[in-house]
C-alpha cells in the first residue's frame, strides 16, 4: 500500500512538472481562497471560539440587560450594594468603573487609564498576578495599585517596580502586582486597578451616595450549582423588588461574559467568515474547471493506462493524489497569505474587535488550515476523477470522448460560480452603500475646525463639583481671551468621545411612570454648544446668568421635544431628572433652548433624546473640552494654546486624547469601515474569480469546438453569428446563476439585516447594479474567446482536421 502511494505521490509531481502553467494558476487559485478562509478563522477563533483566559469562563456572567444593542448596562454603587447582599446564585459580585487619572511625581502630568473597584474584582474572574500579588475585597480602601503588562513595561519592566509608589490623582499608592498581558478587564487599554473607596472622599462621592448615578459594570460568577437560567430567575425577582422599591430604572437581567463581549460583532464576524468560506468555493471551482480541462487533453493517457488494467479506485486514488498535492501547495501558500491577511485585517479595524491581541496563526488555526486544505483537494479533484475513471477505452483509444458530457460538468462550475458571485458581491454592495450612509449622516454639528481633548482633575484637588466647576471656568475664560480661539466650552461627552450618562426623566403634567424613560444626559459650561456649532432652532443656549443660585435650567435636542412635548412649544416647560427641593418638591428643570440632535452614543446608535444641564448648576468633575479656531487657522496648531493657558491655570493638569473632532468622528466610523473594507475585497475576488472561470469555460469551449466553429464558416455562417453563438452560450449560464444567486441572497437577506445603516438588506438598486455588473464582466469574459471563434480561417481548420 505504501509503494503504491510512493509511486502515485511521484508519478503526480512528474505529471505536475510537465504543466507547469496548470500547475502555477492552481496553485495561487488555491492558495488565495485558503489564505482568506484562513486569516478570517483565525479572527473568528480569537474572538469567538477560543475560552476566555479565566478559569471555568463559562460561569462568568455580567449585570446586563439581554436585549441591549451595545455595550453594558451601567449600575449606581448603592444598587450594586443591593444586589451583592441579596443574590445567590452569583458570588464574587464585584464592581469596575473605567476612568482616566492624572499620573503626577515624574514629570509632566500624565494621564493614566484606570480601573477602580469594589469587591472581590481579581477572585470574580480567578485571575492571578502575573508578578507580585492582587489585592481583595476586604482591602476596600487600602491605597494599594496593581499593574497592567504593559504599563509594567512603561515603569521599567523590572521586578523592583513592586513596593514603588504611583500618584494618581494626588493619592499615593503602592505598586502590589502585576497582571499577566491576558487580562484586559474592563477594557485592554486598562493601565491600572486599585480600590474605588481608596480614592480621596470617595466615602461621599456622588458614585458613593447617589443611586442614580450609574457609573459601573457589576459582574460575577455563578455559584457552585446555579445556572445562567437560575441566576437570571433570581435576579428578575431581587432586581424587581429593588426596582419598586428603591430604583425605577434599575435595569434587570444576566449574560455570560463572554457573550457579552462579542455581541456587537458576532454577527459580523460570522457573516464575514460566510463571505470567505463563499470566496473559497469560487477559487475550488475555478481549479475544478481547470482539472476538468486538464484532464480532457489526458484522456488518451488515462484510456491506455485503462487499457493496461488499471481499475476504477487506481485511476480515482491517482487523480486524487495530484489534486491533494495542489491544494497541499496551495494550502502552504495560503497559510503564508494568511499570516500577512491577519496583519492587514487588524490594520483596517480590526484591532478595534476585542481579544485583539490574541488574533494570529497558531496550532489551532494551523489545524484548520490542514482541513480546509484537505476538503479542498478531495473537492477540486473527485469530479473530474470519477468522470474519467468510468471511461471505456475503446472510446478513448477511438475518435474520444463526446464534448457533451465535459460541456454539461463546465455549465454546472460556471452556473455555481456566478450564483456565488452574485450573493458576495451583493453583499459586498449593501455593506460599501450603508456605510457611505454612515458616512454622509448628519452629526448634527460642524466638526471642521473644532481641537478636543480630554481634561483629567486631580482628586485631591479637585474633590467637590464647586471646584470642578470653577476650574473649568477658569481655564475656558483665558481660552475665549485668545485671538487664536473662535469659541471654547467643556462638556461631559463629545460625540465618540467615549460613554455620556442618562438619567431617567419626568415631564410635569404627565404621568410619572415606571420605570422613567431615558434621556442622554450632557452637563457643559457655556460655549460648548457654540464651540461645536449645534444650530439653535429656538429659545437659547446655556449662558453665564445660570449661575449655581440661578433657576435652574436646560437645553434639549430636537427628539427630546418632540418625544417629551409632541405638538407643544417646549419652552418653559419643566421636566426633573430626581431629587428634591429644599420644600421637598420634585426638583424641576425649565427647558429655555432647543438644538439640533446630535449622535453622541455614535452614528449607528442613532439619535437619542438629549439634554444639556449647565456645570454651574449640575456639576462635574473632568471634562471634554472643544475648543474652536477661529478664521482659517488650523485646529492642530490649538493644541500649543491649550497647554499653555492650562499650565497658567494648573500644571498639574493632564491634557489627554488630544485630537480633532473630526479625527474622533472618524473613529465612529471604524467598525463600519473595517465590514465595508473586507466584503468590499472579497467581492472585488469573487468578480474577478468569476470572470477568470468563465473566461477560462468559454476559451476552452471554442478551442474544443474549433472544428465545428470552422464548418460552420465553411458553410456560410458570419462571424457576427459564431459571435452570438458563443456569448450567447455563455450568457445562459450566467442567467442561470443569476436567478439561483438572486434566490440565495434573498435566502440570506435577513444575516446582514443587523449590520446595516439606513436601508433595508433586500434593496433592489443594489442587487439589480450587481446582476448588471455581472453581466458586463461576463459578456467581456466570453467575448474575448467568442471573437477568437470568429476569427477561425475554415480552410485552415477543414486542412488540419
Amino acid at each position: 500500500m505504501l509503494s503504491d502511494l510512493s509511486m502515485d505521490v511521484r508519478y503526480a509531481l512528474r505529471s505536475l512538472r510537465k504543466s507547469p502553467a496548470f500547475t502555477l494558476a492552481a496553485v495561487l487559485v488555491l492558495a488565495l481562497g485558503i489564505g482568506v478562509t484562513t486569516a478570517l478563522f483565525s479572527v473568528v477563533d480569537a474572538v469567538l471560539l477560543r475560552p476566555l483566559p479565566f478559569a471555568e469562563p463559562e460561569r462568568l456572567v455580567v449585570l446586563s440587560a439581554e436585549k441591549q444593542q451595545q455595550g453594558r448596562s451601567r449600575y449606581s454603587l448603592p444598587n450594586y450594594e443591593d444586589l451583592a447582599s441579596q443574590l445567590t446564585q452569583i458570588r464574587s459580585l464585584t464592581a469596575v468603573s473605567a476612568d482616566l487619572f492624572n499620573r503626577t511625581g515624574a514629570g509632566d502630568a500624565e494621564m493614566v487609564r484606570g480601573a477602580t473597584v469594589v469587591g472581590d474584582f481579581f477572585g470574580a474572574f480567578g485571575a492571578t498576578a502575573a508578578l507580585g500579588r492582587t489585592f481583595t475585597g476586604a482591602e476596600r480602601d487600602a491605597p494599594v495599585v496593581v499593574l497592567s503588562h504593559a504599563r509594567w513595561l512603561k515603569e521599567g519592566g523590572t521586578p523592583q517596580v513592586l513596593g514603588s509608589t504611583l500618584t494618581l490623582s494626588g493619592q499615593p499608592y503602592t505598586v502590589v502586582g502585576v497582571m499577566p498581558p491576558s487580562f484586559q478587564i474592563p477594557n485592554p487599554s486598562t493601565d491600572v486597578w486599585f480600590p474605588f473607596d481608596s480614592l480621596p472622599g470617595a466615602a461621599t462621592s456622588r458614585d458613593r451616595t447617589h443611586r442614580g448615578h450609574r457609573a459601573f459594570s457589576v459582574m460575577g460568577r455563578l455559584a457552585p450549582g446555579a445556572t445562567l437560567e437560575s441566576a437570571r430567575h433570581e435576579m428578575t425577582v431581587v432586581g424587581g423588588r429593588l426596582r419598586d422599591e428603591k430604583d425605577t430604572s434599575l435595569v434587570v437581567g444576566v449574560m455570560r461574559f463572554q457573550d457579552l463581549l462579542t455581541r456587537d460583532v458576532g454577527l459580523l464576524l460570522w457573516v464575514l467568515l460566510g463571505a470567505v468560506s463563499l470566496v473559497l468555493l469560487l477559487a475550488a471551482a475555478n481549479v475544478a474547471h481547470l482539472q476538468l480541462a486538464r484532464a480532457a487533453a489526458r484522456e488518451r493517457e488515462l484510456g491506455i493506462r485503462v487499457a493496461l488494467g488499471a481499475g476504477r479506485g487506481r485511476l480515482v486514488r491517482q487523480l486524487l493524489t495530484e489534486s491533494l498535492l495542489l491544494a497541499l501547495m496551495g494550502g502552504v501558500g495560503g497559510v503564508l497569505l494568511a499570516r500577512w491577511t491577519t496583519d492587514l485585517v487588524l490594520m483596517v479595524g480590526g484591532s478595534r474587535l476585542p481579544r485583539a491581541s490574541e488574533m494570529g496563526i497558531d496550532g489551532r488555526v494551523l489545524l484548520f488550515a490542514l482541513g480546509v486544505t484537505l476538503v479542498t483537494g478531495v473537492g477540486v479533484g473527485l469530479l473530474p476523477a470519477l468522470r474519467k475513471s468510468r471511461m471505456s477505452p475503446a472510446s478513448v483509444l477511438g475518435r474520444g470522448a463526446t464534448e457533451a458530457g465535459r460541456s454539461r460538468a463546465h455549465s454546472v462550475l460556471v452556473v455555481a460560480e456566478v450564483a456565488l458571485a452574485l450573493m458576495l458581491v451583493c453583499g459586498a454592495g449593501l455593506m460599501l452603500k450603508s456605510f457611505l450612509r454612515l458616512y454622509q449622516a448628519d452629526p448634527g454639528l460642524e466638526p471642521a475646525g473644532v481641537l478636543v481633548a480630554r481634561l483629567v482633575l486631580p482628586t485631591n484637588q479637585y474633590g467637590s463639583e464647586e471646584k470642578a466647576a470653577a476650574f473649568h471656568q477658569a481655564l475656558t475664560a483665558r481660552l475665549a481671551a485668545r485671538p487664536e480661539v473662535a469659541a471654547v466650552g467643556v462638556g461631559t461627552s463629545l460625540p465618540a468621545g467615549g460613554s455620556i450618562g442618562r438619567a431617567g426623566y419626568w415631564a410635569e403634567g404627565t404621568e410619572d411612570v415606571s420605570p422613567r424613560p431615558h434621556a442622554l444626559f450632557n452637563v457643559a459650561t457655556p460655549g460648548f454648544l457654540e464651540a461645536l456649532k449645534v444650530p439653535l432652532l429656538a429659545g437659547r443656549r446655556l449662558a453665564e446668568t445660570d449661575g449655581a443660585n440661578a433657576p435652574r435650567v436646560m437645553v434639549i435636542s430636537e427628539r427630546f421635544a418632540r418625544e417629551v412635548f409632541p405638538g407643544l412649544d417646549p419652552l418653559g416647560r419643566r421636566v426633573t431628572f430626581g431629587g428634591s427641593d429644599a420644600d421637598g418638591k420634585p426638583l424641576w428643570t425649565t427647558v429655555v433652548g432647543v438644538v439640533r440632535d446630535v449622535a453622541y452614543a455614535g452614528v449607528t446608535a442613532g439619535h437619542e433624546p438629549t439634554v444639556y444641564m449647565t456645570m454651574a448648576q449640575e456639576g462635574a468633575s473632568d471634562g471634554q473640552l472643544a475648543v474652536r479656531a477661529s478664521g482659517n487657522l488650523a485646529p492642530q496648531s490649538l493644541e500649543a494654546v491649550v497647554r499653555e493657558e492650562l499650565r497658567a491655570v494648573d500644571s498639574m493638569v493632564a491634557l489627554a486624547q488630544v485630537a480633532t473632532l473630526e479625527e474622533r468622528l472618524s473613529t465612529d466610523l471604524g467598525l463600519p469601515r473595517f465590514r465595508a473594507v473586507l466584503l468590499g475585497a472579497f467581492g472585488v475576488l469573487a468578480l474577478v474569480l468569476a470572470a477568470v472561470g468563465i473566461y477560462g469555460v468559454m476559451s476552452y469551449s471554442v478551442a474544443q469546438r474549433e472544428h465545428e466553429m470552422g464548418v460552420r464558416m465553411a458553410l456560410g455562417a458570419r462571424s457576427a453569428d459564431v459571435l452570438r453563438l458563443v456569448v450567447g452560450q455563455a450568457l445562459r449560464r450566467v442567467g442561470w446563476g443569476l436567478g439561483l444567486g438572486l434566490v440565495g441572497t434573498l435566502s440570506a437577506h435577513r444575516a446582514v439585516e443587523g449590520l446595516l445603516y439606513g436601508m433595508e438588506a433586500l434593496d433592489v438598486g443594489v442587487m439589480a447594479s450587481v446582476c448588471l455588473l455581472l453581466l458586463v464582466t461576463a459578456w467581456l469574459a466570453s467575448w474575448l474567446p467568442a471573437r477568437r471563434a470568429a476569427g477561425v480561417d475554415p480552410a485552415s481548420v477543414l486542412r488540419g482536421g
